[in-house]
């Protein structure tokens, strides 16, 4: 009885596998009947079965189903030159070849053991098939044709994953034979392609896929579009709020652009809006030793030397953009801002104990600080007489001295004008 009962467990196994393998010979004849959804279903089937998912054959039929639409498609235009390919549809389908020739070569590229204990590829006849039609699709830019017309279509997630999918051809395990790569050179035409892919990347806001591509890309030597490249790693990661990714991609734009002065620009921006203005400052002097006449870096290491209250530096470095330009309006608000601020530091310090003398004495010293930054905000004020902030610091300025002669003029002049601003 067990006997039998065993018997008739071996024959159902059997039908099962065979029904699979059915599948595998369905999928097989639908394909060269050109039913390519009845293909894709019969596949499907035995792609999903544990009787046949492990199979190189599975899915290298799956992927031969996109191989001969696209063939098909070519033929017709021997037999009316008039004929278009859609790639919207025949580009998506080789696309999907391609992906399942890579899972088909990782089964059959596995090694195993012969029937003399020999480790040995696990099915050579099926990867060579696939190298060969690989590279078909690379010299005759199949994906690229997809990729543009999906581009053209303005489904940019297709458009990448096109261009991605032919680049990463070159680099895929099964094309790393020597005489394939003679055959797939990593020239200009294919970091342009690169270049699109990153493009197309940003288009869809696919950050993550932007970066790895950029970090491939910036691997090869002298490679097409450098800068922008790094310059478009910055945007990646701070679209995804990466500091540490910003930071670094910066960074690398300082070293390896020197000439370039849009990363060290936004190197020292980033520390400022991070709130580490000593690193922003050791950005600045490296601005600086690049270009030792630029006023703007002088007036920003200024700004920052103000924000640390390292006032004596601050004084000096505003000085130093009022001779390189003596038409800086911001070095010259930037030193009436810090004479006013030490006036106030002072002010506040008087102890409320002073008499006499000692009291007079601190209110004239008071006093004469309130004054000195009117010169210097005036002098801000007629090189940029548009700069509200600025006029109204002045304005408070004339009506702590208003009842000295002249100082209720400008005081009504100057409120006139920041009405009219406002």
């Amino acid at each position: 009885m067990k006997k039998t009962l065993l018997m008739a467990a071996l024959v159902l196994m059997s039908a099962v596998v065979c029904a699979q393998q059915a599948n595998l010979k369905e999928a097989k004849k639908l394909t060269s009947k050109k039913d390519y959804a009845g293909a894709r279903a019969a596949i499907r089937q035995a792609i999903n079965n544990p009787e046949t998912k492990d199979l190189p054959m599975t899915w290298y039929l799956a992927g031969e189903i996109g191989y001969r639409q696209l063939k098909a498609e070519a033929d017709m235009i021997y037999e009316d030159p008039t004929h278009q390919i859609n790639y919207a549809e025949v580009g998506a389908a080789v696309y999907e070849s391609c992906e399942y020739w890579i899972e088909a070569d990782k089964l059959a590229s596995a090694i195993v053991q012969d029937k003399k204990g020999r480790d040995v590829m696990a099915d050579p006849k099926t990867r060579k098939s696939i190298q060969t039609k690989m590279l078909q699709y690379y010299q005759n830019q199949e994906l690229v044709k997809y990729g543009a017309e999906m581009q053209g279509k303005n489904d940019m997630k297709a458009a990448y994953n096109a261009f991605r999918m032919h680049c990463s051809i070159p680099d895929l395990p099964m094309m790393q034979e020597e005489k394939l790569q003679e055959k797939m050179p990593k020239d200009t035409v294919y970091q342009e392609y690169m270049y699109y892919a990153v493009n197309f990347a940003f288009a869809a806001e696919m950050y993550p896929e932007a970066i790895e591509m950029i970090e491939k890309m910036l691997k090869i030597e002298n490679v097409y579009k450098a800068k922008r490249l790094t310059e478009m790693l910055y945007e990646a990661y701070k679209a995804q709020n990466d500091s540490v990714g910003m930071e670094a991609s910066l960074k690398r734009g300082v070293k390896n652009f020197p000439e370039e002065p849009w990363f060290i620009q936004n190197m020292i921006n980033f520390y400022v809006y991070s709130n580490q203005q000593q690193k922003a400052i050791e950005y600045l002097d490296e601005a600086i030793v690049r270009e030792p006449n630029s006023t703007q870096y002088y007036v920003a290491k200024a700004g920052m030397l103000e924000s640390l209250s390292r006032y004596t530096d601050a004084l000096a470095t505003y000085e130093k953009a009022i001779e390189l330009d003596p038409k800086s309006a911001n070095a010259y608000a930037g030193i009436g801002r810090i004479k006013y601020n030490q006036a106030v530091i002072f002010d506040n310090g008087i102890s409320g104990n002073l008499r006499g003398k000692a009291l007079d004495d601190a209110e004239k010293t008071k006093n004469a600080m309130y004054h000195a930054p009117i010169e210097y905000f005036e002098k801000a004020a007629e090189l940029n007489p548009e700069d509200i902030g600025n006029l109204s610091q002045l304005k408070s300025l004339y009506f702590r001295f208003r009842k000295e002669p002249g100082m209720q003029a400008k005081y009504e002049k100057i409120e006139k004008q920041i009405k009219a601003l406002q």
